[in-house]
């Protein structure tokens, strides 16, 4: 099951930027997000270059992706789709709209991760491989959002609705204890 859901995700992350744009590049406009969307930007996606720059630094963005704005779209495209596909496991609708900050924070670390490795700079960025354990991080928690084990603040049962506490009393009870002494 691990091994099918590792496969899943790769391909949606490779698959699912390509035919993103591909329909939207015809008619001569950019990837961006509705008007009403809380996420800013002209990637679709769980975080923006100025999240990526206000983490880890503008410097190291425009050194990790070689001054090339497309390089950093594809990488938050990237990594949007990667979580995409662990929410889709976990039985979430995707994208999320209004999704909450953590899932912000691991789409910057996702990207941040790709960017560095597609710039090859881990031997000469000592800072490098803290990015690839942050994004490292992320996955694992994205992996038990997945698996059902940890749920997406603010989204109950995978959907698009706020959690609410359960209505009504909670009753305990408790019954005697079964002596199997002797037997």
């Amino acid at each position: 099951m691990k091994r099918f859901l590792l496969v899943l995700l790769l391909v949606s992350a490779l698959v699912a930027p390509a035919f993103a744009g591909a329909g939207l590049k015809k008619k001569g406009a950019l990837l961006s997000n509705t008007p009403n969307s809380p996420r800013g930007g002209e990637v679709m996606g769980y975080c923006t270059q100025a999240d990526l720059e206000a983490a880890y630094g503008a410097d190291r963005i425009a050194g990790w992706s070689r001054l090339d704005p497309d390089t950093v779209d594809r990488a938050i495209s990237s990594a949007t789709a990667e979580i995409d596909g662990y929410l889709i496991s976990g039985g979430y609708t995707v994208p999320l709209s209004g999704p909450p900050k953590n899932l912000l924070k691991y789409c910057v670390d996702i990207a941040a991760a790709n960017l560095v490795i597609s710039a090859g700079v881990l031997e000469n960025d000592p800072g490098g491989k803290a990015v690839l354990e942050e994004a490292k991080n992320a996955r694992h928690y994205l992996t038990k959002v997945a698996e059902g084990k940890f749920k997406i603040p603010g989204y109950a049962g995978g959907e698009d609705e706020v959690s609410k506490p359960p209505s009504g009393n909670v009753r305990v009870s408790s019954q005697r204890r079964l002596d199997l002494r002797g037997y």
